[in-house]
């Protein structure tokens, strides 16, 4: 795997966590999944989806990455369904790659948290994602993500932000 293809790795696990395995609004093929997914470990906390998940309806992710200028990345809509939010799947992103080392999901001070630790090609990528907000209308995930070694050229860490809006029913 390219450094490049781990950022978009990086970049699609953030949307899982966002999506969780959800539908594009306007595309009824589901989301794709970043390379090498599978069932997230048992170690998340079993009750981080069920004290605080987003309703289900189309959703306006607006994504703003440190280093880049404002806009430089597309909102985009998803659609998500009450299957897709059954469990932690919203919160774990219900897929990983298998290389990871560390999955852990949890409910801290009204916010979910994610830690997350991977591997590959002489490559270890850890990130720390926490969402909070009401998760009726609106919450928000900033999400820090460092790469060892570093890619060339990209900021390490990288900082995103996601902020999420319910626009409506599918």
């Amino acid at each position: 795997m390219t450094r490049a293809t781990l950022l978009a790795a990086g970049c699609a696990a953030l949307a899982l966590t966002l999506g969780g395995g959800s539908k594009p609004a306007d595309k009824a093929a589901p989301a794709a999944d970043a390379a090498g997914a599978a069932p997230a470990s048992a170690s998340a906390s079993a009750s981080a989806g069920a004290a605080m998940k987003p309703t289900p309806g189309k959703w306006k992710m607006s994504t703003a990455m440190e280093g880049l200028p404002a806009g430089a990345m597309p909102a985009i809509e998803v659609c998500l369904t009450a299957d897709d939010l059954k469990g932690d799947a919203w919160a774990t992103g219900a897929r990983r790659q298998d290389n990871c080392s560390q999955m852990e999901t949890k409910v801290v001070g009204g916010a979910v948290t994610t830690h997350a630790v991977c591997a590959s090609e002489g490559i270890t990528t850890t990130m720390d994602i926490t969402a909070s907000g009401d998760f009726s209308k609106r919450y928000t995930v900033e999400t820090v993500m460092k790469m060892e070694p570093a890619a060339p050229g990209a900021p390490n860490p990288m900082k995103m932000s996601v902020v999420a809006e319910r626009v409506g029913d599918c």
